[in-house]
């Protein structure tokens, strides 16, 4: 999936933007900052679950590539029934080929059900860093193949993030994908908690099944490459012991690599989905 998919750069100088005639946020106000590190880190939990549903659909590592770097070196080891796929990406930055940055390792453990009709996957990271930002915990992904041929994974969040600021975030809750291989595209709902530790303050992210968000494979870069990219779809953003709530608003499908966010109910500002 399109890791630059949030422009995060482009939401930070916006969200700043808005707050600038409030410099001294109270502790009730939407924090623009902590916006920006949550919706990075939703960044960073969309690639690795693209990657991890790569490496983990064959006895061959990476048959099914998808955010593969040059760098990446995959190793399996087999105990009985259990595997255990080690992507390592090296201690210096590597970067996708959608253009972010990764090092360190991702482990996936599973079993060899490649056909059943419902697989669990854990993963957990080593030393692993996505554009700088240092990933910790640990994941499980429950993975149901749908009698409409549709495969669902529900996955577990469980991870801590430091920025390269030193600010730490924690991260509960749960995602769940949809993948239709006829139209190579996914929903993505699912709610879950984001948590500044420095400061104590809590976002909630929602993805309602009214409104999941649609990623597709069928945008084209400018190189006539084909990418994902979200082209629909609402997250609601609300913060802990408050009446704040940032709702993101992906549009009505097209691939016009822009979104709309708007803070309690002001003016819809629109923004660049990627550089």
């Amino acid at each position: 999936m399109k890791t630059k998919i949030l422009a995060l750069g482009f939401i930070a100088i916006l969200l700043m933007a808005s707050c600038s005639k409030n410099e001294k946020e109270t502790s009730s106000s939407m924090n623009s900052s902590d916006i920006v590190a949550n919706a990075k880190i939703d960044n960073i939990g969309d690639d690795v679950a693209q990657i991890v549903d790569s490496q983990s659909n064959a006895t061959e590592a990476g048959r099914y590539s998808s955010l593969t770097s040059g760098c990446l070196t995959v190793s399996t080891s087999q105990n009985g029934s259990t595997w255990t796929r080690t992507l390592d990406y090296g201690t210096t930055n590597c970067l996708l080929d959608n253009g972010n940055y990764v090092r360190g390792k991702i482990i996936i453990t599973f079993q060899d059900d490649f056909d059943a009709a419902t697989r669990t996957l854990n993963f957990s990271f080593e030393n692993f860093y996505h554009n700088d930002r240092h990933v910790e915990g640990n994941r499980t992904v429950v993975k149901t193949r749908l009698e409409n041929g549709h495969i669902k994974a529900d996955i577990d969040l469980n991870m801590t993030i430091t920025n390269p600021d030193g600010r730490v975030f924690t991260r509960t809750g749960h995602r769940i994908r949809e993948y239709n291989p006829e139209s190579n595209e996914f929903s993505v709902t699912g709610s879950w908690m984001t948590t500044n530790q420095s400061n104590g303050v809590t976002h909630t992210n929602t993805i309602s099944d009214a409104s999941p968000l649609r990623i597709v494979y069928s945008c084209q870069q400018e190189q006539g490459q084909n990418r994902y990219e979200i082209v629909s779809g609402i997250i609601t953003i609300t913060k802990s012991n408050s009446n704040n709530t940032a709702v993101i608003d992906y549009g009505d499908g097209e691939c016009d690599n822009t979104g709309t966010i708007t803070i309690n109910g002001g003016s819809p500002i629109t923004f660049t989905l990627r550089n």
